[in-house]
């Protein structure tokens, strides 16, 4: 029998019941310290936190976190930097809706589509007692990405552990299982590991919840092209400030679908099967957006080496059988990063005026889009689905 003591010599291509016992017992450890330490740092401010000058937003105080933890996974690895951040946010959804969500990795993925390339749930451990998900305890697999060609895409296999501290008080963790796996001769090679990381989630009188989000992470900053380097240490591609504020727009968009009133800024006759309808469509054109710009670990960016063309432009070829919407062949994405000397309201303001697409988008025939159908997502103006035709 193999342990963390004496490990084997090579990986072994089966495991003992036993074996799968004694690993079982290690997640449960690594699951309740993971526990332990999030709700510690959700709950705890300075000396732990201490907030930026720039922006406000809250900063590990990495020293104070030594002296306090104990790493759960292990030391840093060489050529890995730290990025940690917490974020507290009101959320229009309920403590038991939220963490049904977390749990189901369909749902998870749904609920942020544009962090989530894809995810998985490859073991559990416990489904929780009593039939509720207190106690829930599963391993997971996910591709967490930013939309550029140019930042690799983040594979995490990690413990996910759920547990609620009082009533309507629940606290959902993940954490790295990869220092387990490698003590069992299990060969791994990550980009990425998952300190404890998650969120504490209070119920509100007013069917809203408070959750408070942690993020901590230590990732290879040299796999990143150094356009992207400031843009990861600011916390704004996987801090806890971007799950939350992704988590209210879903929520809230969720909100309006599930509503019987039509918004005031939404006149356009479409009955509310047909506003789900569009919302689920242009969902379904953000996720093929996604993945022709984040190619996941099943297809690899290819460089395209022709000509003049840049040598950060990435292409990639997916094969499209029974796609929605596609037709059977292959499907060639090209995609590449630029800086711009403007802020980032103002290029979104002017890629959404409809007026304005005739100066870069070649469907609009060269004149001013009409907007046909305008379905409202948010309270945020810019945050619809329109439905255009060229004039």
């Amino acid at each position: 029998m193999s342990n963390a003591l004496n490990p084997p010599s090579r990986p072994t291509t089966a495991v003992t019941g036993l074996d799968r016992s004694v690993e079982r017992s290690m997640f449960l450890e690594l699951a309740l310290a993971a526990m332990d330490e999030l709700f510690k740092m959700a709950q705890t401010d300075e000396p732990l936190w201490i907030r930026s000058l720039e922006g406000g937003r809250e900063i590990l105080n990495q020293d104070e976190y030594l002296r306090t933890f104990t790493p759960c996974i292990g030391m840093k690895s060489n050529g890995f930097v730290t990025e940690a951040s917490r974020e507290t946010g009101m959320v229009i959804i309920n403590s038991l809706a939220l963490v049904e969500t977390l749990m189901d990795s369909n749902r998870w993925s749904e609920m942020f589509p544009c962090m989530i390339a894809r995810t998985s749930t490859t073991d559990v451990i416990s489904s929780g007692v009593g039939g509720t998900r207190n106690g829930a305890l599963q391993l997971m697999h996910a591709e967490l990405q930013v939309l550029s060609p140019l930042v690799p895409v983040r594979e995490v296999n990690f413990l996910r552990f759920c547990k609620q501290h009082a009533e309507g008080v629940w606290a959902v963790v993940d954490v790295s299982i990869d220092t387990i796996r490698e003590t069992s001769g299990a060969p791994s090679f990550v980009n990425c590991r998952r300190l404890p990381s998650g969120c504490v989630v209070q119920d509100m009188p007013n069917g809203y919840s408070k959750v408070t989000w942690v993020e901590h992470a230590e990732y290879e900053e040299s796999q990143v092209h150094q356009l992207y380097h400031p843009l990861l240490r600011s916390g704004m591609a996987f801090g806890a400030q971007r799950w939350v504020a992704t988590l209210q727009r879903q929520c809230e968009c969720l909100a309006i679908l599930m509503s019987s009133s039509v918004p005031t800024r939404d006149h356009t006759g479409i009955t509310a099967s047909g506003r789900r309808s569009m919302l689920k469509l242009a969902q379904r054109m953000t996720d093929n957006f996604c993945a022709g710009v984040c190619a996941s670990t099943v297809h690899k960016w290819n460089k395209l080496n022709v000509g003049n063309v840049d040598e950060d432009v990435r292409v990639m070829t997916r094969k499209s059988v029974d796609d929605p919407g596609e037709p059977p062949g292959i499907v060639l994405s090209a995609a590449t990063s630029v800086w711009l000397p403007v802020s980032p309201q103002r290029l979104f303001d002017f890629l959404r005026d409809e007026r304005l697409r005739s100066e870069w988008d070649i469907l609009s025939n060269g004149g001013p889009m009409q907007e046909m159908a305008h379905i409202a997502k948010g309270q945020d103006h810019g945050n619809c689905v329109s439905l255009l035709r060229a004039s």
